[in-house]
């Protein structure tokens, strides 16, 4: 398993590729972790267009980086799902509660337009 990530002021874009799996999830929480505090922004896309296998140690890992992203007050985004890694997370009932996108690019889309909503709560409520 690698990772290649991107990093801007708002999100950091994870772009894995291999199997997430009892072999490897210590180190995808561990890179995650490692970056989000390093870079101190809020919100995650984890593009798993080039990930090929996922068991539920992955899973599980996947689900407590977005628990600990929300915790935070950030959103935690899988992007660019294959159907195989689609068809597990759906097996396992994570698609309800792991917020998809098509792209990463919809996933940043989605970033962007809850950022200028809370900035608009905000100069409301002021």
């Amino acid at each position: 398993m690698e990772i290649e990530f991107h990093v801007t002021p708002l999100f950091a874009i994870a772009r894995v590729s291999g199997e997430l799996d009892l072999s490897s999830a210590a180190k995808f929480r561990g890179l995650i972790d490692q970056e989000l505090r390093k870079s101190g922004v809020p919100n995650v896309v984890v593009n798993l267009k080039n990930l090929s296998f996922i068991d539920s140690t992955g899973l599980g890992v996947l689900l407590g980086r977005h628990k600990a992203v929300k915790s935070w007050g950030g959103k935690f985004i899988l992007s660019d799902v294959p159907p195989k890694i689609a068809s597990m997370l759906e097996m396992a009932g994570l698609m309800r509660v792991l917020e998809t996108a098509r792209t990463e690019q919809d996933a940043i889309k989605l970033i962007e337009s809850c950022r200028y909503a809370n900035q608009g709560e905000a100069s409301t409520n002021e």
